[in-house]
């Protein structure tokens, strides 16, 4: 059970006083909410829906989740947010942690690169905008993942498509522009 709002369900609105806001919608899950930014330490931004559920960004790489039912508990990263940034397109490792329903923790190993850096064109909102689109490939024995990224030229992550766990999937996040 996810507490993001299905599609369909009642529409949310953003605060006017809030001054960043990020669309999340989890396929998977049917789910769909916008998230404010709750907290930072460092370079961890942790975004809160109205119903709780939060989501934490490492310079726009998600490290945690809570709220999704299989939640990612915390991610070394490191290489990701690399090659988020368009950094070198070597292989390198990704660990993301995970509790099962017993309560103990184990973990999935990737061996992930950057395998696409391109300009694109997105549209947030009702606006049209350039972005770096960034695609990196993340394989183990068991699957093959590819997250994407787009980031505007002061580097902001404006949009990306990024697997959380084997039963959630792919998350998507899109930041509001106003």
């Amino acid at each position: 059970m996810t507490s993001l709002v299905g599609f369909g369900g009642p529409q949310i609105l953003v605060e006017p006083a809030e001054t960043e806001a990020m669309l999340v919608t989890v396929p998977a899950l049917r789910a769909q909410n916008y998230a404010v930014q709750a907290s930072r330490i460092g370079n961890v931004v942790t975004w809160r829906t109205p119903d709780n559920a939060s989501f934490s960004f490492d310079q726009g790489i998600v490290v945690s989740t809570r709220g999704l039912g299989d939640d990612l508990m915390g991610a070394d990263a490191e290489h990701s947010i690399f090659a988020a940034q368009g950094g070198a397109a070597s292989w390198a490792p990704r660990i993301n942690g995970y509790m099962n329903g017993e309560y103990q923790s184990y973990f999935i190993t990737f061996q992930c690169r950057r395998t696409d850096l391109q300009t694109d064109r997105i549209t947030i909102g009702d606006r049209a905008l350039s972005a770096t689109r960034i695609t990196e490939t993340c394989v183990n024995d068991e699957r093959e993942i590819e997250n994407v990224y787009w980031r505007n030229g002061n580097g902001v992550m404006l949009k990306s498509r990024q697997w959380v766990s084997p039963n959630v999937g792919y998350m998507e996040t899109e930041r509001v522009i106003r």
